[in-house]
């Protein structure tokens, strides 16, 4: 193999470009949509957690987000299960992605390929050679892999074609770069998470990255069967120079389609949520400050008292006032006692005032 420039080939479809229409439309939505700094980085976390599950899901792992979401509020120490270690390792990954998505002088190149699957394998056994290209063949189901020798000569080819201003829209330059790393597969492992996140890596890096709160990943996983099949519909049995990436781009597009309405309705619901817990808060007298107690509720499922705290910045003794006041005029309901208690958003539409259902008055008595 030579280093000769990567050429894609492939065609624009109309039902390309009717997606692509659609992504342009949600991203303009996306960047003027009004989201303070604060709720935001919530977003960004929440959306952290389900890249993270969702990637790793896609190879087998079994931690739902849930589980993810509170492994990743708890530090990275202890013994991990292998599925929380490959979550750990995604949540790192991510954090690089993030990070190289800010340093414009930086290509996106072989060492930034090579580090992202070191972050996603960086606990597996050095016989896998985490960022390391692979030195023997590496069968995927029934796809056969380049011969290793000609895997640098390709990852450079690749390369050259990822910084190059070839004028292609950044969607389905980020979309064929993720199938093409695919198609080489240099890494003994890690190869499906490294190319996913390289996808996101590119749109992060271009005008359509939604202000990194759009999780691919999530999308994947939920239409995994679909994910693989297109895949051998583009590349076939064996790899080859030309295959045609055209079945390939007609699903990735869509899945960004997909992944950019969902973000564009969650955060239209969550604008009009906020303006009803002002409104209903100022028309109540309740404190200010309860209203971002109940949004990140509704955001992360749950808020515990040292998550209060943490976003109002007030004493432990206020902190369970407040969320009990909460519990009482019945926005939160609460399970668990005393330091273990966990308060759960309700619906605004059923707001009382005649105290919390009896079933709660025991869990509010410390």
């Amino acid at each position: 193999m030579n280093d000769s420039i990567f050429q894609p080939n492939y065609t624009i479809t109309p039902n390309i470009e009717v997606c692509l229409d659609g992504i342009e439309r949600n991203q303009w939505l996306i960047e003027n949509m009004l989201l303070m700094p604060k709720h935001e980085a919530w977003f960004h976390r929440d959306v952290q957690v389900r890249r993270s599950s969702g990637t790793t899901r896609i190879e087998g792992a079994t931690l739902d987000e849930t589980a993810v979401r509170n492994l990743a509020g708890g530090g990275f120490t202890g013994k991990f299960t292998e599925d929380e270690q490959a979550n750990i390792n995604a949540i790192q990954a991510y954090d690089f992605i993030d990070f190289i998505s800010d340093q414009g002088d930086i290509s996106v190149d072989e060492l930034v390929m090579r580090q992202l699957n070191r972050y996603f394998i960086s606990t597996a056994s050095e016989m896998l050679t985490p960022g390391v290209y692979r030195k023997g063949p590496n069968s995927v189901g029934d796809f056969r892999t380049p011969n290793q020798r000609d895997v640098p000569g390709l990852m450079r080819s690749f390369a050259l074609w990822l910084r190059e201003d070839d004028g292609l829209h950044p969607v389905l330059k980020a979309g064929i770069a993720h199938l093409h790393l695919v198609a080489i597969h240099p890494f003994w492992d890690g190869n499906g998470r490294t190319a996913r996140g390289l996808e996101t890596l590119m749109l992060q890096r271009s005008p359509f990255g939604f202000r990194k709160l759009i999780s691919i990943e999530t999308v994947l996983l939920n239409l995994k069967n679909d994910y693989f099949s297109a895949i051998g519909r583009s590349l076939g049995q064996e790899y080859f120079q030309g295959y045609d990436s055209t079945p390939w781009l007609e699903f990735s597009a869509t899945v960004l389609k997909a992944a950019s309405d969902d973000l564009v309705a969650t955060t239209t619901d969550w604008n009009r949520m906020m303006q009803h817990g002002h409104d209903l808060w100022a028309a109540k007298g309740w404190p200010p400050r309860h209203v971002d107690g109940y949004a990140f509720a509704v955001q992360t499922g749950r808020i515990t008292r040292s998550d209060y705290m943490e976003i109002t910045g007030v004493s432990p003794a206020t902190a369970s006032r407040d969320l009990n006041d909460m519990v009482n005029v019945g926005v939160l309901r609460v399970e668990g006692k005393t330091r273990t208690r966990v308060y759960y958003p309700l619906g605004l539409d059923a707001v009382n005032t005649g105290g919390p259902p009896n079933e709660q008055l025991p869990l509010l008595v410390d």
